[in-house]
């Protein structure tokens, strides 16, 4: 665990693998990876009749296309059940849209990075107490939240998702934000149309401007 926190505290940055077929789930997954990503994350879909056999097919697909050329993490876990599940398909670590005490607990049992969403700061500072290595602030779009939080809660590390773009990157990192998370760069159409090769141009210039702003 720690080596996987230590190099996303490096990167910064996390690709969201979220409502992507799962037939091209894979492609986009490597594109992504051959734009500079390290981290990539596959998400539970809550809306699905069977949630964990959806989760299983998409990972497996991600795995079979980046193999260990990228940290698979699961997002949008909601229960320890799901934790579970994911570890046992291959998942290094937990991202939630919510502050859950024994999701992060079982998290933390079982040695993985812990990111859950949180937005008040009496949410954010209960994620933290519990054990969460980066609070993910849901949903918070604007960069100059951060910075309000910095006087008083500024040894928590953030995770910027929402409205994360080439140009909010920097706006987001002198505001204090630790980490980004989003699939702003991975748009429909150009799954769609297979555009793998504009996936990884877009995914290489967030990946730039993380390292040129950091």
């Amino acid at each position: 665990m720690s080596k996987i926190l230590e190099t996303l505290r490096q990167e910064m940055f996390v690709a969201i693998m979220r409502g992507i077929p799962t037939d091209k789930i894979g492609e986009v997954a490597k594109a992504s990876v051959a734009g500079g990503v390290k981290f990539v994350e596959i998400t539970y879909d809550q809306k699905k009749e069977d949630p964990k056999a959806y989760f299983k097919e998409q990972i497996e697909a991600v795995k079979a296309a980046v193999g260990d050329t990228a940290y698979l993490g699961a997002g949008t876990v909601l229960t320890v059940d799901q934790v579970n599940w994911a570890v046992e398909n291959g998942a290094q670590y937990i991202v939630s849209p919510n502050t859950n005490d024994d999701v992060i607990r079982r998290t933390k049992e079982l040695g993985l990075v812990s990111v859950p969403g949180a937005m008040s700061p009496s949410e954010i500072v209960h994620a933290y107490d519990l054990g969460a290595d980066i609070v993910k602030l849901y949903i918070i779009e604007d960069p100059q939240y951060v910075k309000f939080l910095q006087g008083p809660l500024g040894h928590i590390p953030y995770q910027a998702t929402c409205n994360v773009s080439l140009e909010t990157i920097p706006q987001w990192l002198k505001a204090g934000a630790k980490c980004f998370g989003t699939r702003a760069f991975i748009t429909n159409d150009l799954i769609e149309n297979c555009d793998y090769e504009e996936i990884t141009r877009r995914a290489a210039a967030h990946v730039k401007a993380i390292r040129d702003n950091a």
